[in-house]
């Protein structure tokens, strides 16, 4: 009956389409994996420091990921205050800061609290 007294073909056909597109758009986006990302980077030791610009360092950074363990990476950062920071490069090579700019340091910071 729809098709016969309702010649515009487009409004039923959007009207039903729309929440399925919508479904399919938050299960490709899935909203459970940004809530459970929540886990934050946390500074172990501090490798090496810019002589110039003392806020710039390469830093050894792991995350709790729960029972896997811990996600561990070499990051080239640059801190803006004392706890906001930008991540430049995650792909620390040392041939990338051999040079006078660069003192190597070895801080150990320790945030996560591991022995």
């Amino acid at each position: 009956m729809e098709f016969k007294a309702n010649r515009n073909l487009s409004e039923p056909i959007l009207r039903k389409g729309i929440p399925i597109l919508t479904i399919i758009g938050l299960i490709y986006s899935n909203p459970l994996k940004l809530i459970f990302q929540t886990q934050t980077w946390k500074t172990q030791t501090i490798e090496l420091i810019n002589e110039n610009k003392e806020n710039h360092k390469v830093e050894f950074q792991m995350r709790d990921i729960g029972a896997l363990g811990y996600a561990k990476r070499n990051a080239e950062v640059y801190y803006l205050t004392k706890y906001f920071y930008v991540v430049l490069s995650e792909n620390y090579d040392d041939r990338n800061f051999i040079g006078t700019d660069w003192k190597r340091v070895d801080q150990n910071i320790n945030e996560i609290g591991l022995k």
